[in-house]
């Protein structure tokens, strides 16, 4: 039985949710360095720059990372403090797989508790568009509705991935 054969069946329906979130976010990368571009050259050949770049750059970044955020978790390249996970895990796999449960845990909870906190604000920019959005009135505006429902599908779907990693870690696989 392969690894993959193991993996539980939610497990096995977040990895390609959260695979097409970093593959959303890694093509907005590249849209997003394509209007950078356009930018640059419409600046310095026509003296004309698109108007908003800024506006749409910071808004993206922030998007981009929260839709990468669940994949950076699920591989392992979430920036962590390995050294007493490494000491547990060298006297006792038993401990160690309890230490990374309990870190998945807190993370979930945390981030949990960001997510409800944090759905007001959707709420009332999805509500009342008319006084959430980014940019210069008059000049260039987005609504903040999509880019705070971007953040929160990133948000729960690193909650379910912490999950998914504390439930891997108990039942004595590599979280």
């Amino acid at each position: 039985m392969t690894t993959t054969d193991r993996r539980s069946w939610p497990d096995q329906l977040l990895g390609p949710m959260v695979a097409g979130l970093n593959a959303l976010g890694s093509v907005w990368i590249l849209g997003l360095m394509l209007l950078i571009c356009a930018d640059i050259t419409m600046r310095g050949l026509f003296n004309a720059p698109i108007a908003g770049v800024a506006e749409m750059v910071a808004f993206s970044i922030v998007g981009i990372v929260f839709l990468q955020l669940a994949h950076t978790l699920r591989s392992g390249s979430l920036t962590r403090s390995d050294l007493l996970i490494g000491l547990a895990g060298s006297r006792s796999p038993r401990l160690k797989a309890a230490m990374l449960a309990v870190y998945n845990l807190i993370g979930a909870a945390l981030l949990a508790v960001a997510l409800w906190h944090f759905l007001p604000s959707l709420s009332q920019a999805w509500t009342r568009p008319e006084r959430h959005f980014m940019g210069n009135p008059g000049f260039f505006q987005l609504p903040t509705w999509p880019l705070y429902a971007l953040m929160s599908i990133g948000m729960a779907a690193t909650v379910l991935q912490f999950l998914a990693g504390a439930v891997a870690a108990l039942r004595g696989e590599e979280a």
